[in-house]
């Protein structure tokens, strides 16, 4: 770390911690939220949950891994405070540093090289900030009417809005799927390695009726896929 990011990191400390400190109540109250709302609505039994937090704590090893790889080289560049504070709001490490380079780029130096100033550097601070302006825009504008669709929809027998929301998750990583897999022979042989991780895991529940495991699946898969996707790459390489 560079003596102008140990300067700016200084003065952005207590900013930051602020900002995280606003993030974790954020997300207290949206949870608070969501089980007030389940109650009132009756959507989920406690069972469903439990099983709900489960599959969500395994979710989050694949994208937790691949920001901690991203964060180690960005903490180099910009700092501690600052990636922690990107990071810990957006989690999109690497369209952080895509962004710092942005503006670094227009200011006509290198991130962390010759003519990388304190001035240069604040700048690239402001333009990672409002880089995720949109998201804050469309979540201003679009979160409230969605909001009140749900309340609407969840008093009805059969209502549209989960199957929207299978259908555009499905249509999302579909898509991601396709465009990630053309991206090298890696990234194909991860993706066909996790898919391949997952039926064999749901082979075996099947098999020894162990319900418990079928928590761990994505996970499983997961590693797998990063596990394949390294070997080939090296391989390749």
């Amino acid at each position: 770390m560079s003596e102008v990011v140990a300067n700016v990191t200084r003065v952005v400390w207590p900013f930051a911690c602020i900002l995280l400190g606003f993030v974790c109540v954020q997300a207290l109250l949206f949870m608070r939220n969501a089980l007030k709302f389940n109650r009132k609505h009756n959507l989920y039994s406690k069972e469903e949950l439990r099983e709900i937090g489960k599959i969500s704590s395994v979710a989050t090893i694949g994208p937790s891994l691949s920001v901690v790889v991203v964060v180690i080289a960005m903490i180099n560049l910009v700092g501690p405070a600052v990636t922690w504070m990107r990071t810990g709001v957006i989690g999109a490490a690497d369209y952080e540093l895509w962004l710092a380079n942005v503006v670094t780029d227009a200011l006509g130096v290198e991130l962390g090289g010759q003519g990388f100033t304190e001035g240069v550097f604040v700048c690239c601070i402001f333009g990672m900030i409002l880089g995720s302006a949109p998201y804050m825009l469309n979540l201003i504008f679009s979160l409230k009417p969605m909001d009140k669709l749900a309340t609407k929809q969840a008093t009805k027998k059969h209502s549209f809005l989960p199957i929207l929301g299978m259908t555009a998750e499905l249509g999302f990583m579909g898509y991601w799927g396709l465009n990630t897999a053309t991206d090298s022979v890696a990234n194909t042989a991860g993706i066909f390695a996790g898919l391949g991780t997952s039926l064999l895991i749901s082979w075996i529940i099947q098999k020894t009726g162990a319900e418990k495991l079928g928590d761990w699946v994505l996970g499983i898969a997961l590693i797998g896929g990063m596990a394949a996707a390294t070997i080939v790459d090296t391989l390749v390489a």
